[in-house]
């Protein structure tokens, strides 16, 4: 924007003075010659369209000393840029027709082009400074969502503490509660019972058969409200996060996306299957990476563990044996992770072609 606003007061300050001082047929004709041909470099934005430019008008000079006076517009382009030597090569041609004129005539071109660099020079200031802004404003609103990204992270992961310690409270609450009201409860039952067994009255044997049913009917409502809550309190994400801290052995990619938890007994399952692929990666895999994927689909759950060790075409045949129901090779705890899918109605295959892959799915209404 900057640009063209020079060169339209350059233009106007050349046309003047050359409609002033001239008195031709065509005059038009040099002013068209050099719009076009400035306007050419704008479009393009090429040096070497540049350079072409200055070359074709200062030739026209050579031949038509009128034209002159527009060198100056022209040579805004290359002002600032490796071809700016080429405005000595201006100076020479209008050194060339001095003795044609005078000196007040020569030494407006001279004149407009100081006015051409210093108006360049301006002008490259400006555009540096707006670059400037525009780099400051754009690094402070990338500074400012880096930063709002960072203050969500946060307080996701506090939230996600916060629920840690929750099911952690809770852990320790069922826990208590199991051990001293449960016991509790436990011991008076047994007593209210031995009371009811020699105890001879009618009204009293009747009194604590009440009894002994409020304190049974209140023992399972504890046991229910503990199983409840002990349910909830087993993170799975957590226990898995913890399985992968600990795994050493090569790095290990976990991708986790269950929005809905599984039943305790399914978690307890998935962990237990994680556990035992992992130690089978550690004892019989030459594996430098291992992946643990975990995601819910609509209708079911999905476990992948995946690592890129390599395998012989024995051990491939004994992994493929496998893949029957009933046939099991000894070691490596495969057949006691099969069990644990087909327990819950689940599918379980593997794959050793590319690396070591375990691929298991198990509906959400198993049982």
């Amino acid at each position: 924007m900057y640009e063209i606003l020079d060169k339209i007061l350059l233009l106007i300050c050349c046309a003047v003075w050359y409609l002033l001082h001239y008195d031709m047929n065509y005059a038009i004709i040099p002013i068209i010659i050099a719009v076009s041909l400035s306007s050419l470099t704008i479009y393009y934005d090429n040096l070497k369209m540049k350079l072409a430019s200055n070359l074709v008008f200062l030739i026209l000079c050579i031949f038509i000393p009128e034209y002159i006076i527009f060198v100056p517009l022209l040579l805004y382009d290359i002002f600032h840029t490796k071809y700016q030597p080429l405005a000595l090569i201006s100076l020479l041609v209008v050194l060339f027709h001095g003795p044609q004129y005078s000196f007040i005539i020569l030494s407006l071109p001279l004149i407009f082009t100081l006015v051409s660099y210093l108006l360049k020079l301006k002008t490259d200031k400006l555009n540096g400074l707006q670059f400037e802004y525009n780099e400051l404003r754009d690094n402070s609103v990338k500074m400012s969502r880096l930063l709002e990204e960072k203050n969500q992270s946060l307080l996701k992961n506090q939230d996600y503490e916060i629920n840690l310690a929750t099911l952690n409270e809770r852990n320790r609450i069922s826990k208590e509660i199991h051990d001293h009201i449960g016991h509790l409860l436990s011991r008076a039952i047994l007593q209210v019972g031995a009371l009811l067994t020699i105890s001879k009255e009618k009204t009293i044997k009747e009194g604590l058969s009440e009894l002994k049913n409020s304190l049974s009917d209140g023992m399972d409502q504890i046991r229910n409200s503990i199983h409840q809550m002990y349910d909830e309190s087993v993170d799975l994400y957590a226990q898995i996060e913890k399985l992968v801290k600990e795994f050493t052995f090569c790095p290990i990619g976990f991708d986790y996306d269950i929005k809905t938890p599984p039943a305790l007994s399914l978690k307890h399952a998935i962990i237990a299957i994680i556990k035992e692929a992992l130690s089978n990666t550690i004892r019989h895999s030459n594996a430098s990476k291992v992946s643990i994927i975990v995601r819910e689909h609509p209708a079911l759950y999905q476990l992948i563990i995946h690592d890129n060790g390599s395998h012989d075409e024995k051990t491939k045949k004994k992994l493929h044996s496998l893949l029957s129901p009933l046939e099991y090779e000894e070691g490596m705890g495969l057949k006691n992770i099969s069990d644990r899918v087909r327990s819950f109605d689940g599918n379980f295959h593997i794959s050793c072609d590319q690396g070591f892959r375990i691929f298991i799915t198990i509906p959400k209404d198993a049982k």
